[in-house]
């Protein structure tokens, strides 16, 4: 029985979100040699201690490097889909709760950065922090998602390269099958911290931050049905929409 370790599923693969070990400072990275650089950009998205900012910079990087097919996949198998879709799933549950919320309700969500912060609605509309922090995952899930079906969906059938090639298979498609096929580690949420979404009472907001990543990181498959759902949601947001 492997019992899940600091960052570790039931399987031993290391959880690629929330990690709170050291990461190369980001003014260092473009130094590094260009081998070593997807690890580090890799780094500053797994880590629980790197801010927002820190983290655009790392999902601009990821862009411009997932155009290459191995460095894509690469990414994929070394878990970029935690973080990416942590940012996500965070960003609509957010902006799903601020539809829902009452109108006496102040509409504020906790920041992922910052243990006091709050965040304001106008933050998750289009042109607004989270927003853009969310649109630049579901850039590097699209980017990620035309890779993996370049280099799984094409292998030796020449009439499906052909048709990836001509762009005449849906991006909405090949993100949902990205999605269906490559497992990532899903946070399931603790009840507390899902409820305490509000502007922190007494020492809430303090704990906000340890919260964000407490609860079992498990590593989850979803069903087609699941993955086309999200696909339409992140490209959606992808083309600057938000599809909720």
């Amino acid at each position: 029985q492997h019992h899940a370790g600091e960052n570790e599923d039931a399987t031993g693969r290391r959880v690629a979100c929330g990690r709170k070990g050291r990461v190369v400072p980001l003014s260092q990275i473009h130094s590094l040699r260009p081998s070593l650089q997807p690890r580090a950009w890799l780094d500053v998205m797994a880590s629980a201690h790197t801010t927002r900012d820190d983290k655009n910079e790392a999902m601009q990087e990821i862009l411009i490097l997932a155009k290459d097919k191995e460095i894509s996949r690469w990414f994929l198998e070394e878990g970029i889909l935690d973080s990416l879709m942590f940012i996500l799933s965070n960003y609509f549950r957010n902006y799903s709760s601020f539809l829902r919320s009452n109108e006496n309700e102040p509409p504020f969500a906790m920041s992922e950065t910052s243990a006091e912060d709050v965040e304001p609605f106008s933050s998750f509309k289009q042109g607004g922090n989270a927003f853009y922090h969310a649109k630049l995952a579901a850039n590097c899930c699209v980017a990620l998602g035309k890779a993996h079906c370049a280099a799984v969906h094409t292998e030796g059938d020449l009439l499906l390269m052909s048709a990836y090639s001509r762009g005449s298979v849906p991006v909405e498609r090949q993100l949902a099958q990205m999605l269906f096929e490559v497992p990532h580690h899903m946070k399931v949420m603790k009840p507390s911290a899902v409820q305490n979404n509000g502007a922190g009472e007494g020492s809430g907001g303090g704990q906000h931050q340890q919260q964000q990543f407490d609860g079992e990181f498990t590593l989850t498959e979803l069903s087609m049905q699941q993955a086309e759902d999200l696909a339409s949601s992140i490209k959606g947001l992808d083309d600057g929409k938000i599809d909720v």
